[in-house]
């Protein structure tokens, strides 16, 4: 297997020399709107699609079938994957709102995708199962979408540092590809806590300039990988994000 992992993501690949490096977890921050599930979900599609490297989805935030419909506008159908048993999608969304009438079945080594009830919710729990889950699939990338739900959680940084360093650890272990996506507060900000990229391999950046109707995308950090510094144009078309060289 190549030391990179290559994104599949046009323009991408080209500027971090082939793709990320191997087993390494990747920082997406932006605000709302940039396009990060989006670039996040093409890297698992383009995986089993590309390179049939399986992945597993962990949704925190947004409702799993509201993601599916989404996905469906880029030609990207999850749950022909999902049924393929080439992904796995882990929702813990609606536990958050407490509908613990949601039906849910949680073996030891799941074979499909599934949600969490309520008393389940917490990050070692999931990143148990996501580990789980990938070897059941031989899944090779992990997206997590996102981390400010870590605050639901801990109570202080020292508790999202620990949590993150433990969840990295886990996935690299394991030789897994991870992408964490975080929300970015303010427009120079890199994450939420401020802790995120010191626990990262690598941390991109995207940013949208509404003056200008434009995207771009930037590399701030990538270890033993030469790239710019530069932002470069990023652009959302219905076969997913691009990226300009």
């Amino acid at each position: 297997m190549s030391d990179r992992c290559p994104t599949g993501i046009p323009g991408l690949d080209e500027i971090l020399g082939g793709g990320f490096p191997r087993a390494r977890s990747i920082l997406l921050a932006g605000s709302c709107g940039t396009g990060k599930t989006t670039l996040a979900i093409q890297f698992l599609v383009s995986g089993i699609v590309n390179y049939n490297e399986p992945g597993v989805l962990v949704t925190l935030e947004q409702d799993s079938d509201e993601i599916r419909r989404d996905m469906l506008k880029y030609g990207w159908d999850l749950k022909k994957l999902e049924e393929e048993k080439k992904l796995i999608l882990i929702d813990t969304s609606l536990s958050k709102i407490g509908i613990k009438e949601y039906v849910t079945s949680l073996p030891v080594a799941p074979e499909k995708s599934f949600s969490l009830l309520p008393g389940e919710f917490d990050f070692e729990r999931i990143t148990d199962l996501v580990v789980a889950s990938a070897r059941k699939i031989n899944a090779k990338r992990v997206v997590v979408d996102s981390l400010p739900a870590l605050d639901v959680l801990s109570k202080n940084e020292t508790s999202i540092r620990r949590v993150l360093l433990q969840m990295n650890y886990e996935f690299k272990v394991n030789g897994l590809n991870s992408i964490l996506i975080t929300e970015v507060p303010e427009e120079d900000g890199v994450s939420k806590h401020g802790v995120e990229e010191y626990v990262s391999d690598g941390v991109i950046i995207v940013k949208t300039n509404e003056a200008l109707d434009t995207r771009t995308i930037k590399i701030r950090k990538m270890r033993i990988t030469k790239h710019t510094l530069k932002p470069i144009a990023l652009e959302i078309t219905q076969q997913g994000i691009q990226v300009k060289k």
